[in-house]
C-alpha cells in the first residue's frame, strides 16, 4: 500500500512539474558610436609679425644678423614687417630688407609706402618658401598723407599656397580713411577664394574685419595683429610674444588645411 502511495506522488510531480524559471534578460550593448578623427593638418607655419617703425636708430649689421639668428632659432616660416626705412641711394648704409633676406636665408617681398628725399618706407614679408607673386596695394580714396599701402604676397608652401598681407595704418589716417581701408582688406577673401589668407598690421584687433578673424590675445600688447580667414582653412595651433633686438614680436603657429574643414 505503502508502495502505491509513494508511486502516485512521484506520478503526479511528474504532470505537474517544476514551476517554470523566468526568462534571463541579457543587456544587448550599445552599437558603438562613430568617433570623428582630428584631421592633420597638410603643414603647419609660424607666422611673426614686428614693427620696426618705433625702433628710433640706426640700424647695424650686426642687430640684422642677431635678429636673423633668431629667426632661424624660432623657426620662423613667414615674417612680416612693417615701419621699414631704407635708404637706397646711400650705399654706407645697411639695408635690412636686402641684408636680413642674406642672413636669414628667405627670401624678400618689398612694398613702398612712400619715397622722400632718397628716404623710402615701406612693408615688408620674408619668408623660406618661394614666393608666387607679389604686389603693392595702394588703398584708394585715402585723404591722408600717410601713403598707406599693403604688401601681398601669394608664397608657395607646398602642401598649400597662402596669401600673406603686411601693412600699417598711421596716425594721420582719418576714422573714414581707416574705414576704406578695412573695406579693401575684406575683398581679398573675394579675389583670392580658394586660398587661406594671413593679414598682419597695425589694424586694431577690437575693430570688425568681416571674414576674418584675429589669431592672437594681444590684450594692449604693442605687437602688429595678426589675422586669418575664418574659411575653414587654418587653425591656431599657438602663439606667443618674443622679445628681439629690434622690438617685440608677435609669433602665431597655424596649421593649414587644402581642404575647408567644418
Amino acid at each position: 500500500m505503502k508502495i502505491k502511495i509513494i508511486l502516485f506522488i512521484l506520478l503526479a510531480l511528474t504532470f505537474v512539474g517544476c514551476p517554470p524559471q523566468k526568462p534571463v534578460l541579457k543587456e544587448v550593448p550599445l552599437p558603438p558610436q562613430p568617433v570623428r578623427k582630428e584631421v592633420v593638418p597638410d603643414i603647419n607655419l609660424r607666422i611673426a609679425s614686428i614693427d620696426i617703425s618705433k625702433y628710433g636708430k640706426k640700424i647695424e649689421k650686426s642687430e640684422i644678423q642677431k635678429f636673423a639668428s633668431q629667426l632661424k632659432h624660432d623657426s620662423i616660416d613667414i615674417l612680416t614687417m612693417q615701419g621699414i626705412t631704407r635708404y637706397p641711394e646711400l650705399k654706407t648704409r645697411i639695408d635690412i630688407v636686402d641684408q636680413l633676406a642674406i642672413d636669414a636665408e628667405m627670401r624678400k617681398a618689398f612694398g613702398e609706402t612712400i619715397t622722400l628725399s632718397g628716404r623710402q618706407s615701406g612693408n615688408g614679408i620674408f619668408t623660406i618658401y618661394p614666393i608666387r607673386s607679389s604686389e603693392n596695394l595702394q588703398f584708394d580714396n585715402i585723404k591722408s598723407t600717410g601713403f598707406e599701402a599693403a604688401m601681398q604676397t601669394i608664397v608657395d608652401c607646398g602642401a598649400q599656397s597662402v596669401v600673406v598681407v603686411s601693412t600699417q595704418i598711421t596716425d594721420k589716417a582719418t576714422p573714414a580713411d581707416i574705414s576704406k581701408i578695412i573695406k579693401s582688406i575684406e575683398q581679398l577673401p573675394k579675389t583670392f577664394s580658394t586660398y587661406p589668407i594671413i593679414i598682419s598690421g597695425n589694424i586694431n584687433p577690437e575693430k570688425s574685419l568681416s571674414n576674418f578673424v584675429v589669431a592672437d590675445e594681444r590684450k594692449k600688447d604693442d605687437t602688429p595683429a595678426i589675422w586669418y580667414n575664418a574659411n575653414g582653412t587654418m587653425k591656431v595651433l599657438g602663439g606667443q610674444i618674443e622679445q628681439t633686438v629690434f622690438g617685440k614680436m608677435n609669433v602665431v603657429l597655424f596649421g593649414v588645411f587644402s581642404k575647408a574643414q567644418p
